[in-house]
């Protein structure tokens, strides 16, 4: 896909969630999107061939939107991982608060159209990609200590963040999302400090988050997020001492590779090209191999 046609779809896209949010899905009509973009009936059906089909990249749309932008705030390495994930509470509660109209008409309208992200195991999955990812974040910022208690801190956090959401769709209701993450946040060290303190059994021991995640890996094939994979990437060429040029490229082309995967429509040929300039970096084959698995996700872009 070229990138004026990328421009446009995501255009389309853009133009098309105003109208959703405003109007609902049910009483939007393809032929009102093509009028909001200046286009013609016809040649919006050359970029989505249903308006299901619209409505469903519109989904994928504000999902990686979401994804990504928490996912980017992992690549600060001047945050500390509490830093880390206070900003990542901001970040979500900010994109949900722009996406509360669309949010909203989806209560109204009922559920959208049978997604891939919708799909019950989709769901599943992703659901434990961020449990085993929040099980990380808590021990690197709590320490080895906390490591019993992750899965009653991630119920609690979530419960909680859950709350939080909720009250984003009260009309009138004046927010601080800074101050909102800062509390949840704070709210978690209080509680974390409690457990390790106190030396509680936990409620869900290890054994049995160890047997949910074989569970899951058995039945799943795991991926990570890639802006997960090129961090770590960054991190290996840190540590070795490479030629300055050859780092340099190779950070140039990490670079390039992330900007790219956020980006509503990654371009396969460029996400391709940079990988392989990293494949000549025999400290990185791993990762490199790791990426290239992830970025078959992109190859109908």
């Amino acid at each position: 896909m070229s990138e004026k046609q990328t421009d446009r779809k995501t255009y389309i896209l853009k133009m098309a969630l105003q109208l959703f949010s405003t109007q609902g899905i049910s009483s939007t009509s393809m032929q009102e999107i093509a009028e909001v973009c200046e286009m013609s009936k016809g040649s919006l059906y050359l970029h989505f061939k249903s308006k299901e089909e619209l409505e469903e990249s519109i989904y994928l749309y504000c999902y990686q939107l979401v994804l990504d932008s928490v996912m980017l705030v992992e690549q600060d390495s001047l945050l500390s991982p509490r830093e880390q994930l206070q900003k990542q509470v901001e970040v979500l509660l900010s994109h949900l608060i722009e996406l509360r109209e669309f949010l909203k008409k989806q209560f109204i309208d009922g559920p959208g159209p049978s997604k891939k992200h919708g799909h019950p195991d989709c769901i599943r999955e992703d659901h434990f990609r961020m449990l085993g990812w929040f099980k990380l974040k808590l021990e690197s910022i709590y320490g080895p200590k906390v490591e019993p208690y992750t899965m009653d801190l991630t119920l609690f956090f979530g419960g909680i963040l859950a709350s939080y959401l909720r009250m984003l769709f009260i009309p009138g209701l004046p927010l601080n999302i800074q101050r909102m993450s800062r509390h949840l946040i704070s709210l978690l060290d209080d509680v974390s400090e409690s457990f390790i303190s106190k030396g509680a059994e936990p409620l869900i021991d290890s054994d049995m988050w160890s047997h949910w995640v074989n569970e899951f890996n058995e039945q799943s094939d795991f991926q990570r997020h890639p802006l997960q994979v090129t961090k770590e990437m960054k991190v290996i060429l840190k540590e070795n001492l490479l030629h300055n040029n050859t780092y340099k490229d190779a950070l140039e082309s990490i670079h390039i590779l992330e900007k790219e995967i956020v980006d509503i429509q990654p371009r396969r040929v460029i996400l391709l090209g940079m990988i392989g300039n990293l494949a000549q970096i025999s400290e990185l084959q791993v990762l490199n191999d790791e990426l290239k698995e992830i970025i078959s996700l992109y190859s109908n872009n």
